[in-house]
Formats: structure tokens, sequence, C-alpha cells
């Protein structure tokens, strides 16, 4: 039977409707000949000239295969335009393999279909196959020199995972390649820290904080870096078959240079949070390094319960050890869930602007308690702000309030309703001072 014609997708500009595209023509080719020769040679032209701004786009690959695919059609001479990849590392599909790797990896039993990896023996085919793998991503990448932005993303439930040992040697391989790379995320909490090795020019950086390095390691990557953007993310927390793992906050505070900004985040359905703790606890000291340096701080991790720094110490509060951080810091912008309220009181007096973050969970029960701790913010920083000779927050301007879509819009869009009038007196009052407040994903209240 004649196998059916598959559909190639029309070229972006081909989608515009005719007209326009004759417009187009029609203004290129005024006053000159409409021959087809200079047509050609327009259109040849603005191939050459749109080529780079394409290869310039974000690019995502999920998987290798992917990834092998795109290089396979695409033209070579255009790589050294990519800038930002997305990529994920799926295993092995043992059943795509052919020639005497296959036939090695059937003779084991190692197929899709039996789930089996086989022995964890040095010559166990499927090992074999996972290392030539490695070794087709790392020609892949090396297509890449001037690669500036990457992003590891995270194996789903779906995905097959692939072995800690290919993701050990990923991690290394990720290490050997990308020398130009500015910022890194990684979504993985199971690669050692070899990741980050070789990227002088890397000033972001944004993964779990959690490795199979030991901290001697960790510490001596992180000083060899220049960082400027740290980004501590916990996600659901799941480990690879095998693999082991520790936090890393310490070390890397200890290592890396002056940090300008930092971010703690914790997805919802995490294990016990404990980041915060971690940072503010646990790592007092190698945090304060950075309290003059550090413009940015983002709270979007809970607290968590008191913890112990070590064994001889007694428990405490992370906010205590947050709003004394705060206290002696130079920060000019903080941004915080509703968790964290209890720190706003401490904020330093070089902060310029405040983002409170009300659409992160745990979302406030109401909306009149919402609507009383923005009160109670706005009243703390009128009189913060407001006395002339000696104002807490002189340089305080901005205050932004990000909001979620389950406030009931319809009450407060009426005019006599409580909260939108107290809501516009805070307005008011703030602008008296010279310091702007902002919603953000309440449609109830007027935007600016």
């Amino acid at each position: 039977m004649k196998a059916r014609a598959t559909a190639q997708p029309s070229p972006r500009f081909l989608t515009c409707a005719l007209e326009l595209r004759e417009n187009i023509y029609a203004h290129i080719l005024r006053n000159h000949s409409s021959s087809l020769v200079d047509l050609l040679v327009v259109n040849r032209q603005l191939c050459r000239e749109v080529k780079p701004f394409l290869y310039k786009l974000p690019l995502t690959f999920d998987g290798q295969s992917q990834l092998f695919d795109w290089l396979s059609k695409v033209d070579h001479g255009y790589l050294r335009h990519v800038e930002e990849i997305g990529f994920k590392l799926h295993d092995i599909n043992p059943d795509e393999i052919v020639g005497a790797l296959g036939k090695k990896l059937q003779n084991a039993n190692i197929t899709r279909a039996s789930g089996s990896r086989g022995p964890d023996t040095p010559d166990n085919p499927y090992f074999e196959a996972c290392r030539a793998d490695l070794r087709r991503i790392g020609a892949a990448f090396r297509l890449l020199p001037n690669l500036r932005y990457l992003t590891i993303l995270s194996a789903s439930d779906r995905d097959s995972r692939p072995h800690h040992r290919t993701q050990d040697a990923f991690s290394k391989l990720v290490g050997q390649c990308f020398p130009k790379l500015k910022s890194l995320i990684s979504e993985e909490d199971q690669f050692p820290i070899d990741f980050v090795s070789g990227k002088p020019e890397l000033r972001r950086l944004r993964f779990p904080a959690t490795t199979s390095s030991d901290d001697e390691e960790t510490e001596g990557l992180f000083s060899a870096l220049s960082l400027s953007e740290l980004e501590i993310c916990r996600l659901p927390h799941h480990t690879a078959s095998g693999a082991e793992e520790w936090d890393c906050v310490t070390p890397i505070l200890e290592g890396s240079p002056s940090l300008q900004s930092l971010t703690l985040f914790e997805r919802h359905g995490a294990e016990t949070p404990n980041l915060a703790a971690e940072v503010f606890v646990g790592s007092q000291a190698a945090l304060r390094r950075h309290r003059s340096s550090l413009r940015t701080l983002k709270l979007l991790a809970k607290p968590g319960p008191e913890y112990s720094a070590d064994e001889d110490s007694d428990p405490v509060h992370p906010e205590a050890c947050c709003a004394a951080f705060l206290a002696q810091s130079s920060l000019t912008h903080i941004e915080f869930t509703d968790v964290w309220m209890s720190v706003y009181e401490q904020l330093p007096r070089t902060i310029q602007t405040v983002t409170w973050r009300l659409d992160e969970s745990p979302r406030p029960p109401n909306v009149a308690t919402s609507v009383a701790r923005i009160k109670k913010m706005v009243t703390h920083a009128v009189r913060a702000r407001g006395n002339p000779r000696d104002p807490t927050l002189p340089h305080l301007s901005r205050i932004s309030i990000h909001l979620d879509g389950f406030f009931p819009a319809a009450d407060i869009r009426h005019p006599d309703h409580p909260s939108r009038e107290i809501l516009m007196m805070a307005r008011a009052k703030l602008g008296d001072l010279g310091v702007r407040l902002d919603w953000k994903g309440w449609e109830g209240v007027p935007g600016l």
C-alpha cells in the first residue's frame, strides 16, 4: 500500500495573507524592475538576514532525540547564532538502537517492553548504550559554541528517567561545554556540582542546591564563579535510584563571591519546608558575607518550623534570623509571601521597592483579612516614610501587591464597598508621600 504523504508545515511568512505579502513585495520592488531575477535576489537577501534572528529564538528539546532530529535538518552554518535552549535528558530507548549494540541489548532482554536495565556490571550493554548516547549529546552541544542561556528541564512522571550514573556523566558533560554561558537553570536535584564548572561568564544560577558532590568540591567550584544572581528552588522531591544527595546551601554561600540577588523558592508539594531555615539559621555566617552586596531578596519559601544550626545550639525561628539579617543588609528590593509578613517592619533604610505576594499559597482566608493586612502594611509604611525629620524608610518609592483571582471582583467593584474605600485611601496616603501603590491580578480594583 502506498504511504500517505506527510504535509509539511508552511513557513511563517507564507501563513500571512496573500494581500499582505503582495504589499510587501510591491514596497520592496517599487521603482525597480519587477523581474523574477530581482525577486529571487530579494528573497535570497531576506533569507540571509532573517536566519540569524530565527536561530536566536529560544529552543526547547524534550529529549536528545528531538535535538538530534533538529540538527539533522538545520543549516549548521547558522548554529553560531543559537543563544538559548531548554533541554531534557531522557533515558535511552533500547528499541531504537540498531547494529551490534542493538543485538547485544536484545540478547540481554533489555527492551522498552521488559523495562529491564540489566545487571549493574561494567559489561552491561545498557551502560554501553548510555555512554554512546552521551557522546552524541556532547557532539551536539559542541555545535552550539555561543550558547548563553541553558535550562536543564526536569523529567516528568511520564518520562523514563535516566540512570543516576548517566545523570552524573551528563553533569560533567555540561561542565565541559558552553564556556560562554551567562544563565544556567537546572530543575534536576540529582546532579553532582560539576555542571557549573568551566563557566567564567556565568552570572545567574537557579538550581535546588542539592548535590551528590562533597562540600569541599562545591565550595571550590563556586569560588571560581562570578555569580551575581542565585536562585535556590526546591521542587517536589524525587531521587533517582542509587543516587545520594545532600543540601549544599552553606558551601555555596561560603564559596560564592558577593551576590547581588538571592531567591528562595519552594514549590507547593515539597517535603517539610526547611530551605529558609537552612539559609537564615544553618548558614548564618556564610550569608553574612553577602549582606553588603545583596540588593534583592525574594522570600518565596515558607519559613518552616524552629531549626537548630547544629546539635549544640537551641532551635530558633527562621523569621527571627531573617529579621536580624535584614536589619544589617543593604537591600533595595524585597519580595515576600504572606507568611513572611512579620519581617516587614524590619526592612533596612536602604529599601526602595517592596513586592508582597498574596497570589502564592497559603492564601489569606478572605478579602477582609487580606485588606486588613494591606492596611497594616500601608499604615507602617506611612509611619516609616512620613516623618520628615527622620524617616525610617527614606528611599521607599513603590509597594506592589500581587493579588489572586479568587477575590470576589463583583463585590469589590461597588464604589461603597468598605474594602475598596480602604484601598483607595491607602493609595492616596502613600501617593502624598511619594510612594506608589500598585496591585496586580485583582480585577475589582482599578489599575493605575
